[in-house]
């Protein structure tokens, strides 16, 4: 991870806390999570065969706190995820004068490089006693979703940084937690997530309104690990 995505992890998790502190008088339960995993990385140009790009095993970390109200059977989470990936193959999107080609004609520059994503989310998400019960008072599991902010970084080529560009993007979560009680204090999570960059323009695309772009706009599927630490019970 690179040290300016770094920084804004640390400040994320430094927010999160401070979101759980101002809570602390009327809350249920707050807790704080930390994960890392892999899985998928923009899976609809993945297997589109009219592009040569392919992307590599991506690196996912995760940190969120969640705030549960008194006796409520969900809660509120902020959500800070940085998913890194290389990308290698041909750049379909720079073209030459001839711009009415289709895609799989344009002249293609080579790509060697790497693309970061860091989304922050505000998710709610719903606790599934009937499961819990059934597998044992210390496994728990739950359903959430949310809507965030994505920043995407792509650098082309990794020997050349003036080729690298920044893109904001709306974004859409959808995931779970299933979760293993250690003691008191901490659990054991399995965290698997969805993350889909841009909706709107992923729809646009479909609907033939618009082109699309490299990486930017597609679907996104991880699978963390992590320990969550009660902070308030």
């Amino acid at each position: 991870m690179k040290n300016n995505n770094f920084a804004m992890f640390l400040f994320c998790v430094a927010f999160g806390l401070a979101f759980c502190l101002s809570f602390r008088a009327k809350a249920q339960k707050l807790d704080f999570a930390f994960s890392a995993g892999t899985g998928k990385a923009y899976i609809f140009e993945s297997i589109d065969k009219s592009v040569n790009v392919s992307y590599g095993m991506p690196l996912s970390f995760l940190a969120e706190t969640k705030f549960t109200p008194k006796n409520a059977s969900w809660g509120v989470k902020l959500r800070f995820q940085s998913i890194e990936t290389t990308i290698k193959g041909e750049n379909w999107e720079s073209r030459n004068s001839f711009t009415t080609l289709p895609i799989n004609a344009v002249i293609a520059s080579p790509l060697n490089g790497y693309v970061n994503s860091q989304t922050t989310s505000l998710l709610l998400e719903k606790e599934i006693n009937k499961l819990a019960g059934t597998f044992g008072e210390k496994f728990s599991c739950g359903l959430n979703f949310g809507l965030g902010l994505t920043t995407e970084t792509m650098q082309k080529q990794q020997t050349n940084s003036a080729e690298k560009t920044t893109k904001n993007y709306l974004s859409t979560t959808f995931g779970a937690h299933f979760t293993y009680k250690l003691n008191d204090n901490f659990d054991l999570q399995l965290l698997p997530t969805m993350l889909w960059q841009d909706p709107f323009k992923t729809i646009s695309f479909l609907t033939g309104k618009t082109r699309p772009n490299l990486a930017g706009e597609d679907l996104s599927m991880m699978v963390n690990v992590g320990v969550r630490y009660k902070i308030f019970k």
